[in-house]
């Protein structure tokens, strides 16, 4: 079944061990129309922990629009997945990973490897789809791998996947390497080549899908000069490693690229309503894990995405620099997340930067 949904101007792209909840949580109050997306979960994982579901799909509403990306290679079991999550939580969308170059995730032939194979991913869309009927299921994919990278075979690829009824394609603008050079991970987001004008040709090629540019996407002002680009006519950007490394020029986003009003909170404002969302999510859950078999929210998880908080602004590195200290010196699950993370801010960030609202950019 098509899509019904108006694609998004703006995401953020899922990253593994960084697009967990409590990152999802804080951007969520630096901007509230951008599609945010989970981490990628396997399709094993979920069909073999559903009684943890709170702890895999779990979520504050606020999070919303949020995406859930899956991994996998098998049909029938991505289908169940599928309609599991899709019972579970009202996702904006949920995707199927097929851009992935790590190897543990491609030895399992999924992520970037589905590229090599268009019918099986026409077939697994098809399934998911078959499933739910609510959620649309999307495909995010690159342009290449390995020698396979002409932009015929991308154009191949692409029919292939949307005569199963997926309409929306998030396009990361590289080829990727899993044999021959083997690249790691990173390698595979810096090294090959970017390449615009495969998204920007398979739009042309086909109108009536909704094509989003990924790779390379450095701040919302160049997601915003990509919109506005006639050679490209793409229908969205997603922003990788620039929006968990900066979240905070996502500030100004609701209003460039939705014409929405942004939040408008401070720093401050924004920390203070963390700390208690982090003390919460560990009153919960607790700080270590009691037995086997048991999930827990350590201060470590929680304190990373306050660390990229305040990245370029005076004073983070010795904010870093006093965390890390105190790591040293005490076990990480006895820290309280709030006296670790205040006594940093007092200490090394000066009010300027913490009392500073977009308006004040403008001002």
């Amino acid at each position: 079944m098509p899509s019904t949904y108006a694609p998004t101007r703006l995401s953020v792209a899922p990253m593994m061990d960084w697009t967990d909840r409590h990152y999802r949580f804080m951007m969520r109050h630096i901007t509230k129309k951008t599609l945010l997306y989970t981490e990628m979960v396997v399709d094993k994982t979920l069909l073999h922990q559903q009684q943890n579901f709170d702890y895999f799909l779990g979520h504050d509403d606020i999070e919303h629009p949020l995406a859930l990306q899956i991994g996998g290679s098998d049909v029938e079991t991505l289908g169940t997945v599928a309609k599991l999550a899709s019972n579970y939580a009202n996702f904006h969308e949920i995707n199927l990973n097929v851009g992935c170059p790590s190897p543990r995730v491609s030895s399992g032939c999924f992520g970037a490897r589905l590229m090599l194979n268009p019918e099986l991913v026409r077939d697994i869309c098809y399934e998911m789809i078959r499933q739910v009927s609510s959620t649309p299921i999307t495909v995010k994919c690159r342009i290449g791998v390995d020698e396979n990278d002409s932009y015929e075979y991308f154009h191949n690829f692409v029919q292939t996947v949307a005569s199963s009824g997926v309409k929306d394609f998030t396009v990361h603008a590289r080829k990727c390497w899993l044999d021959g050079l083997k690249l790691s991970p990173h390698e595979n987001r810096t090294i090959p080549k970017l390449n615009y004008s495969f998204a920007g040709r398979i739009k042309q090629d086909f109108p009536d899908l909704n094509i989003m540019l990924n790779g390379g996407v450095s701040s919302i002002e160049h997601a915003h000069q990509l919109l506005q680009d006639p050679d490209l006519n793409i229908d969205g950007v997603m922003i990788g490693r620039a929006a968990y490394n900066y979240p905070w020029n996502f500030r100004d986003a609701d209003r460039l690229l939705f014409d929405s009003p942004n939040p408008g909170l401070s720093r401050r404002e924004i920390v203070a309503i963390y700390l208690d969302y982090a003390e919460e999510m560990q009153e919960k859950w607790g700080k270590k894990k009691r037995e086997k078999g048991t999930y827990a929210m350590p201060t470590s998880t929680l304190m990373k995405p306050i660390l990229n908080l305040f990245n370029g602004e005076y004073g983070c590195k010795a904010m870093k620099r006093h965390v890390a200290n105190r790591w040293s010196r005490d076990e990480s699950y006895q820290l309280e997340i709030r006296d670790l993370v205040q006594t940093a801010i007092d200490e090394c960030i000066p009010s300027s930067v913490l009392d500073k609202t977009v308006n004040d950019d403008k001002a």
